[in-house]
């Protein structure tokens, strides 16, 4: 009898969860505040799923993901060390990175206790907020197409970087049909993706660029059991070429690059404190390497600490200029923030966060035969990777919001890309 209304429920229960999943990415790329309550949802469904379901549908081995799990834990013990040694928090990071250490594994068994052919069609939240970023992006920069001011969300690097990840998630899906009419969805997915990247260009985010040789590599390993290793080399170089004639010739983003160029030299010869996009930046960056520098195993203890310091010691010492003390709070990047925050173990920690899933997804896409699997793991390898290089120019962190998309994100590519499955229907 238990088994019977379990089977009962199972239906609503994991539509519910789907609806959520698939909520996520509109979420992340239209609003502020619906993505952090979202998360929590999902948390609580999650638990929901695998205290009710375990006894009817043990799919889920908890073997499988042991190692990963533990490693993922590392950043949120971290965190926890460096606020006790320092006696200092902001409550916030701490609950940032217990949102990924606690919540990976709630949502990864809960994801493994679905079919996947129904876990498969949250897909079409990533589609549904490509197109919403395209039209937002597009909108704002219309008449003159000018760089999009999309504060609203994100800024236009942090929102740069989403609207090119998702469009890297919706080419890769091209591999994987929902409909008969196969070709015509590919066609649409291509094309949705085009415009996407069409759209990232638009917000003339540099620090995007960076991820393409890593987006073409896992686009390659895809299809790298079924063809022939010299072509798919040459499609790969012949991307890298397209991806720096873009960058080198479209007038917005050439002149971004020449215009960085230019402030870094200026910064560092001869005004080390210019109000300039890429001068605040190593003003912010030497300010978080001076706090690192007082403690460098467990930093500061808090975010907020960093705020303080350039306002009292950072413009005292020079590092940084008044304007920048007083309006900036935070370094511009992850990696940066996690140093100065919580020492070196904050920064294994952060590192682990990105790829220790990222070297399940990689080890996936070598040793699997199944090219819909490794098209999962090839989405979830560009997630974690993806986060780890726009993190070196932008706090892509820095809100609770996007740890939990990147959480859920990790999650549902992982069980996706899961091999050894109970139920698949």
């Amino acid at each position: 009898m238990p088994h019977v209304i379990q089977n009962k429920l199972a239906g609503p229960v994991f539509l519910t969860f789907i609806l959520a999943l698939v909520a996520m990415p509109l979420a992340i790329m239209s609003t502020q505040r619906v993505p952090s309550p979202l998360f929590y949802f999902l948390i609580v469904w999650s638990l929901l799923i695998v205290v009710a379901f375990r006894p009817a549908q043990d799919t889920f081995r908890l073997r499988t993901f042991s190692w990963l799990f533990a490693l993922c834990a590392v950043f949120v013990v971290a965190v926890l060390l460096s606020e006790l040694v320092n006696g200092r928090s902001d409550g916030a990071g701490f609950e940032k990175a217990l949102r990924f250490s606690a919540g990976l594994p709630l949502l990864v068994a809960a994801g493994c206790y679905i079919p996947r052919r129904w876990l498969s069609y949250t897909v079409v939240g990533v589609y549904a907020a490509l197109l919403f970023a395209f039209v937002f992006i597009v909108n704002l920069s219309l008449p003159d197409f000018i760089r999009p001011e999309t504060s609203a969300v994100y800024n236009a690097v942090g929102y740069g970087d989403l609207t090119f990840l998702l469009s890297v998630i919706t080419l890769y899906s091209c591999n994987i049909t929902f409909t008969r009419f196969s070709r015509t969805e590919k066609i649409l997915k291509i094309i949705l993706g085009i415009l996407g990247i069409a759209a990232f260009v638009l917000t003339q985010t540099r620090s995007g660029w960076v991820a393409v040789p890593f987006f073409l590599l896992f686009g390659i390993m895809i299809h790298m059991r079924q063809n022939n290793r010299m072509k798919l080399a040459g499609l790969f170089l012949a991307g890298l070429v397209l991806a720096a004639a873009v960058t080198l010739t479209v007038p917005g983003i050439k002149d971004r690059v020449a215009l960085g160029e230019k402030e870094f030299t200026e910064c560092i010869t001869t005004d080390r404190v210019k109000l300039s996009s890429i001068c605040i930046r190593l003003q912010l960056w030497r300010s978080t390497v001076a706090i690192w520098e007082e403690n460098p195993l467990f930093g500061s203890g808090a975010n907020n600490y960093f705020s303080d310091f350039m306002k009292t010691e950072g413009v005292e010492r020079g590092l940084v200029s008044d304007v920048v003390a007083n309006q900036w709070g935070e370094p511009h990047n992850d990696w940066l923030q996690a140093l100065s925050s919580y020492g070196l173990f904050g920064v294994l920690g952060l590192f682990l966060l990105y790829f220790a899933p990222a070297a399940v997804f990689v080890k996936r896409m070598l040793r699997t035969p199944d090219e819909e699997l490794r098209t999962y793991a090839a989405m979830g390898a560009a997630v974690c990777v993806g986060f780890a290089v726009f993190g070196l120019s932008e706090l892509m962190f820095r809100g609770l919001r996007t740890m939990g998309f990147y959480t859920v994100m990790v999650a549902v590519y992982l069980a996706l890309s899961t091999r050894t499955r109970g139920v698949e229907h």
